[in-house]
């Protein structure tokens, strides 16, 4: 059974990340940021759920903006971020993944859709469905990813991991997948681009 003691300290950290966010739990309507998109509603100015989905909304910023300055303020000093093919350890490693990133991405944007945040308080993490674009390598890509952080005791983002599929990015450079941006509904996969036929009605 949950204590007395267990809940007042689950309150005091509570309230210490949200003065800890700062600006980011102000009671005014918070701005997106050039590049990033969300079709749904903000929370509630002034609220910790707010101050939880602003940092994954300034994640969204760091890569779209390659703002390093950004990042180094939303990333714990010993994050550990992952994706796949890479795991990084760190705030000088994050800086130095985003670098190497903004030297071959551009024309990036990142979009939200309306159900894309979950967010828990209780236990201090928050997801996203993202679409993440860019141009690399002379090639468009548009995919589905999901982000899932957890935020430490001083409001920032202590562990961050990126689910995605690498292999989406090929297949719409090869006209396999579609590029599905905006969608309401976010899959894996876009839509095919030549969807297979629809099987026959089972006999009689």
């Amino acid at each position: 059974m949950r204590t007395g003691r267990t809940i007042g300290r689950q309150v005091t950290v509570t309230v210490a990340i949200a003065l800890a966010l700062g600006g980011c739990v102000a009671r005014r309507p918070m701005a997106l940021p050039a590049g990033v998109t969300f079709a749904g509603r903000l929370e509630r100015p002034g609220t910790v759920r707010a101050a939880y989905q602003r940092r994954l909304i300034d994640m969204a910023q760091v890569w779209t903006g390659c703002d390093a300055a950004l990042m180094r303020r939303t990333l714990s000093a010993t994050v550990d971020f992952s994706y796949p093919t890479n795991r990084v350890i760190g705030i000088d490693a994050a800086l130095a993944d985003l670098a190497a990133f903004c030297k071959v991405a551009r024309d990036r944007s990142i979009y939200f859709p309306a159900d894309a945040f979950y967010i828990d308080v209780r236990n201090r993490r928050v997801a996203a469905e993202v679409q993440f674009r860019v141009t690399q390598d002379g090639r468009r890509q548009v995919v589905n990813d999901v982000w899932i952080a957890t935020i430490d005791d001083d409001g920032r983002i202590a562990v961050l991991k990126e689910y995605l599929d690498g292999r989406v990015r090929h297949l719409q450079a090869d006209g396999v997948l579609t590029y599905g941006a905006d969608a309401a509904f976010l899959t894996p996969w876009p839509p095919r681009a030549d969807p297979p036929p629809a099987p026959p009605p089972p006999p009689r």
